[in-house]
């Protein structure tokens, strides 16, 4: 009987209950998504994901095309993944059933609590009103006392002000929503926001300036601080590839090719940041090269190539796994099932703000970790990571090659030392380096003078040199001398065989191998005549020998003489 593992999915809402799925040892990713979608009742499942963290606490996205127990090896039995929202629509119009656009809901809400989706306190305000709405209704006065809303908590760093700017909203602004209408509302508009479903991936680029690498419904971003400092579209996007520790984007400007290099501090990160980039673009605009691509980009999944990066010695392929977004749309136009009726969870409630102390708050902020991202807790997508190097030196872009790859690297849970676990709720993470000190939620975000395309150097391919690596110099000379040590035990044991074969006649059990016809015309093509080669070296060695002087012969040359010494 095949052994069958279980694992634990940890679903969007807190307060419901884990789901527990049994599988076997030869079970895909696909399965696990498909049986936690079904108990969540959720057609629209290829918005989905489920995300696991391995021993190295590297976080990735669970591949639906390749083995569970492979995928999740080091981190259980028992395993633990989390359900996330994978692909944010382009378009939350484009989400058909109710049940969806709640889920999204609860990902935003968690996006916005744990700081990925940044934006000033007005906007967080008017999310803030729409969250109050779907969780107690309508104001009303003789319930909702003032200060009710520091019962909530909406963004990391949260103020008395603030709440106090939402429970006005809450008031007059969001008076007669629905849940479905409030939660909808505060879809579109955290969509209007410029972080809306964006991962960021901490970087630096040629001249040590902290950015953030970020992936949407409309391309690549570059974050610095909490402002865009640039934008790859990705039809613009020729090809990513990476090299150890160096992301590189390969664009377009005009007619002319560039290349931007970014520098991370593991090569784990960097792998996941390539892979996590090929997926994003390869479902929201399969046609990634101008030569090849349409508008709409490829029909069909099938249709999207498959990428390598990496080097020769440690390179990784990257395949895309799912739908691409024009199949997502063509499969929910065709949904014809009744609306599903599901049930919200009741509000989270904690202690309120203590009114006496009007300017103090209750919950202490959280800690910032992300430079940029300064209200990021350690729950964002991104892996954590702590930038001691004043700069990370750079290395060139490889030549013309055939690495188009996409990156991907998350944070975004809190992780239990003891199971490597994914989890979105208190979360701790090392402090990340920060350059510059700003406000949580500030009036207004405005970008430095100097934020231009500084942080990233258009480049000739192949227009920089290479900095030494002596970390990666000393493992490629380990690794040939491991090669070299391989072969030359190899050709020993060949030759120690072929002695064996040919030159011993005890061993009857060798006889019907040397009768062979094939062997036989190898031993008079090859063998004898290296046998002679070797035999004639040993003769002409043993000559030569032979004709050395004699000690006694040397020892007259040089003129010592030996004798005995009289008394």
């Amino acid at each position: 009987m095949a052994r069958v593992f279980q694992c634990t999915v940890k679903v969007l809402d807190d307060q419901a209950e884990a789901i527990v799925v049994d599988f076997k040892k030869d079970a895909k990713g696909q399965y696990l998504l498909d049986e936690a979608c079904s108990r969540q009742n959720l057609a629209e499942k290829d918005y989905f994901g489920l995300r696991y963290i391995d021993g190295e606490k590297q976080r990735h996205w669970l591949d639906l095309k390749k083995s569970i127990v492979k995928q999740l090896r080091g981190t259980g039995p028992p395993y633990t993944v989390v359900f996330r929202v994978k692909y944010y629509p382009a378009n939350p119009d484009d989400l058909k059933e109710e049940i969806t656009k709640y889920q999204l809901f609860l990902q935003l809400q968690k996006d916005l609590l744990h700081g990925r989706l940044t934006c000033t306190r007005d906007d967080a305000a008017i999310l803030g009103s729409y969250i109050v709405q779907s969780n107690l209704r309508d104001y009303d006065p003789e319930e909702h006392s003032p200060g009710y809303a520091s019962g909530f908590q909406f963004v990391p760093k949260q103020t008395e002000k603030l709440e106090g700017q939402i429970e006005e909203l809450h008031e007059k602004h969001t008076r007669g929503l629905k849940p479905s209408d409030a939660e909808f509302a505060f879809i579109k508009h955290a969509f209007s926001l410029e972080t809306y479903g964006i991962d960021p991936h901490p970087v630096r680029d040629i001249y040590g300036t902290a950015l953030h690498i970020c992936m949407n419904h409309a391309g690549l971003l570059v974050f610095r601080a909490n402002a865009v400092v640039e934008t790859f579209k990705w039809d613009d996007i020729r090809k990513f590839s990476y090299e150890g520790r160096t992301f590189f984007i390969h664009a377009l400007a005009g007619e002319r090719r560039v290349n931007h290099g970014f520098r991370l501090l593991t090569s784990a990160a960097t792998k996941h940041l390539w892979k996590s980039a090929l997926d994003h673009q390869a479902f929201f605009n399969p046609s990634s090269h101008r030569r090849r691509s349409s508008l709409l980009g490829f029909r069909r999944a099938s249709d999207v190539t498959t990428h390598s990066s990496g080097g020769f010695f440690r390179g990784s392929r990257f395949r895309f796994s799912g739908r691409t977004q024009r199949e997502v749309l063509e499969k929910s136009a065709s949904l014809s099932r009744e609306e599903p009726s599901f049930a919200r969870s009741p509000p989270l409630i904690r202690p309120r703000r203590a009114q006496s102390f009007r300017d103090t708050a209750l919950h202490p902020p959280t800690e910032i970790t992300f430079d940029g991202f300064t209200q990021l807790s350690g729950s964002d997508h991104s892996t954590p990571i702590k930038i001691t190097e004043p700069f990370m030196p750079y290395a060139p872009a490889p030549a013309e090659s055939t690495d188009d790859s996409d990156i991907h690297a998350d944070s975004e849970d809190f992780v239990d030392n003891a199971t490597p676990v994914i989890e979105e709720e208190e979360p701790i993470e090392e402090q990340i380096e920060e350059e510059t000190e700003q406000a949580v939620m500030s009036e207004q975000v405005v970008p430095d003078q100097d934020l231009s395309s500084n942080h990233v150097e258009e480049i000739q391919i192949n227009a920089i040199k290479p900095e030494p690596d002596k970390p990666r110099r000393s493992r490629s000379w380990m690794l040939v001398k491991l090669t070299l040590s391989c072969l030359v035990i190899v050709l020993t044991l060949t030759a120690v065989a072929l002695v064996i074969l040919y030159e011993t006649d005890h061993i009857p059990t060798l006889d019907p191998l040397r009768q062979n016809q094939s062997v036989r015309e190898f031993r008079e093509a090859y063998y004898v005549p290296v046998r002679a080669w070797v035999e004639g070296g040993l003769e002409q060695i043993g000559m030569a020998y032979q004709q050395l002087p004699s000690i006694e012969e040397l020892k007259d040359k040089v003129g010592i003489h030996t004798g005995t010494r009289g008394v």
